[in-house]
């Protein structure tokens, strides 16, 4: 073995394990990251019967608007806008920006809730009677200690408010399906999200 004049001989493992140690770490974290977003779908999964994921839909003025996720529930239509901020969160009904404050990391965002009822609207328009409801859901990395704004939930706390559907009853989709397969007709994937 050749060896770098200088280089003391046990430099060599003392590499090759900080290198071992490193790809384990990376492994580690993606797969922890993978597990955090399967998790986070399951819990959308288990309250729709169908679900259309980061489409763009006819927003009634002759454009699109982009939706993350629409469900078809058995309370009838749910707009999902999924966020995955870490921290605290502050923000209101009235504020224009929301603050995360997380522990190496401080930041400001747009309020989502007009977005959101922008997009509940368009939905609107092509479900008829449906009903249609929104939500802004933030993974359980991120908290509200001053309070909720409204349309506001936590993943953690979807089964609350949404229960899992039960797959056996399909009355209530059968019901909807005639509206849920046009507005997946009229539904494009989006290439850029």
């Amino acid at each position: 073995m050749n060896v770098i004049e200088g280089v003391p001989a046990w430099v060599y493992p003392a590499a090759g394990v900080a290198v071992l140690v490193l790809l384990i770490v990376v492994a580690v974290r993606a797969y922890l990251a993978r597990r955090f977003i399967r998790l986070n779908e399951a819990k959308i999964n288990s309250i729709a019967f169908e679900i259309l994921r980061n489409v763009l839909i006819p927003n009634g003025n002759g454009g699109q608007i982009h939706l993350n996720y629409l469900l078809l529930t058995e309370r009838g239509l749910l707009v999902l806008d999924l966020f995955d901020v870490p921290g605290a969160v502050f923000g209101g009904d009235q504020m224009f920006q929301w603050t995360a404050i997380g522990r190496k990391l401080r930041f400001t965002f747009a309020n989502p809730q007009s977005i959101l009822y922008d997009r509940m609207a368009a939905i609107k328009l092509l479900a008829g009677e449906i009903p249609v409801e929104g939500r802004l859901l933030f993974t359980q990395r991120g908290d509200f200690p001053k309070g909720k704004p409204k349309d506001v939930l936590r993943i953690d706390h979807l089964n609350n408010e949404f229960p899992a559907i039960d797959r056996t009853r399909t009355s209530v989709a059968t019901a909807f399906q005639e509206i849920w397969q046009r507005i997946k007709e009229d539904a494009k994937p989006n290439t850029l999200g």
